[in-house]
Formats: C-alpha cells, sequence, structure tokens
C-alpha cells in the first residue's frame, strides 16, 4: 500500500513539475518570438529611415537642379529683354 501511494505521489509530482517546465519554456519561446518580432521592426524600421533620406536627398537634388534651369531661363530672357531693348 505504501509502495502504491509512493509511486502515486511521484507520479502526481512529476506530472505538476512537468507541465510547470512546460509552461516555463512556452514562456521562453513566446518571448524569443517577441523580441525577434522586435528586432525585425526595428530592422524594417531602421531600413525605412535609409531609404526615406535617400529619395529626400534626390528630390532635393532634382529640386536644386529645377531652380538652377529656372534661373539660367530668367537670365537669358533678360538678357533678351535687354538686347531688344537696344
Amino acid at each position: 500500500m505504501r509502495r502504491k501511494f509512493a509511486i502515486l505521489f511521484a507520479t502526481a509530482l512529476v506530472s505538476v513539475f512537468g507541465a510547470t517546465a512546460c509552461s516555463g519554456v512556452q514562456e521562453d519561446l513566446q518571448k524569443r518570438a517577441q523580441e525577434e518580432v522586435e528586432k525585425g521592426r526595428q530592422q524594417v524600421e531602421q531600413k525605412v529611415q535609409e531609404e526615406r533620406k535617400k529619395v529626400e536627398k534626390k528630390v532635393q537634388e532634382k529640386v536644386q537642379e529645377g531652380q538652377k534651369r529656372l534661373e539660367e531661363g530668367v537670365k537669358k530672357g533678360q538678357q533678351q529683354v535687354k538686347e531688344k531693348a537696344q
């Protein structure tokens, strides 16, 4: 009787500790997964910022190029007006 009780008690302890261990493993896996998701999110945000800076730089270069062309056109127009006035 004592032996059966000891076996049942040991079995109960093993199943309780096993369930606790599984719960701990599940929590660890969830934590790792969440960390990986956050790491991936940060990498994506960094890449987006890099690409945004590249786009902004290109836009700025195009705007400056357009302004330069406009200024050259205005100068040519002013010069033509002066030539016609003489």
